[in-house]
């Protein structure tokens, strides 16, 4: 009664009843579709590894590691992987911070769009202690997760996956790297299947 309008609604690609992209969905039904007003059915491009690392080769071999005088670096061990028979491991008996450190440059020129995706395992770090995992925008390292003043202790892998900034991609010196720093011989960080992905 109180319509002032009256042109039809617009349609678009994604409410005329059309399979505009040929992958057999229509419409709504086709993920390409954000709501009824998108004039856009076409699927985004499915994310492409840009790197990956589930250290079943048993070494580390890529990676650059480091460690504070006396601390020992990350290496690849046998003990309680994610998936498979390795994972990386640090158990760097020192709390100089970062005691122990894993880096890995990948270049994202071509890609936007860039994830990082891992699994790791943190047993008995204390308040001394300290786990990171960071990226290099070409300037400044970025945080994505720290423990802090926080303990940790998980009783198994923990799945954590992160959207980066835009300036991550099309980035020649994008790099990531894990840090523990930890104490005592009971205490260590653990990762595996490590995944970058862009579009």
């Amino acid at each position: 009664v109180n319509d002032n309008d009256e042109t039809d609604p617009a349609i678009t690609q994604c409410n005329d009843g059309i399979d505009n992209d040929g992958d057999l969905l229509i419409d709504l039904a086709d993920t390409g579709c954000v709501n009824g007003e998108d004039n856009d059915e076409y699927n985004l491009p499915a994310p492409l590894g840009l790197f990956s690392d589930d250290f079943n080769d048993g070494n580390l071999d890529g990676w650059v590691l480091s460690a504070v005088s006396g601390g020992n670096n990350w290496a690849a061990s046998t003990l309680n992987p994610y998936e498979g028979s390795y994972s990386a491991e640090s158990k760097p008996m020192s709390t100089t911070t970062p005691a122990s450190v894993m880096e890995k440059t990948v270049s994202t020129v071509g890609y936007g769009a860039i994830t990082l995706r891992y699994y790791r395992r943190l047993v008995a770090l204390d308040v001394g202690d300290e786990f990171q995992v960071k990226w290099f925008d070409g300037t400044t390292w970025q945080i994505l997760e720290q423990t802090g003043s926080a303990s940790a202790n998980d009783a198994g892998y923990v799945y954590k996956e992160y959207s980066l900034p835009m300036n991550a991609g099309e980035n020649l010196n994008f790099a990531i790297r894990f840090e523990c720093t930890a104490g005592a011989v009971s205490e260590f960080c653990r990762v595996d299947d490590i995944e970058i992905t862009g579009q």
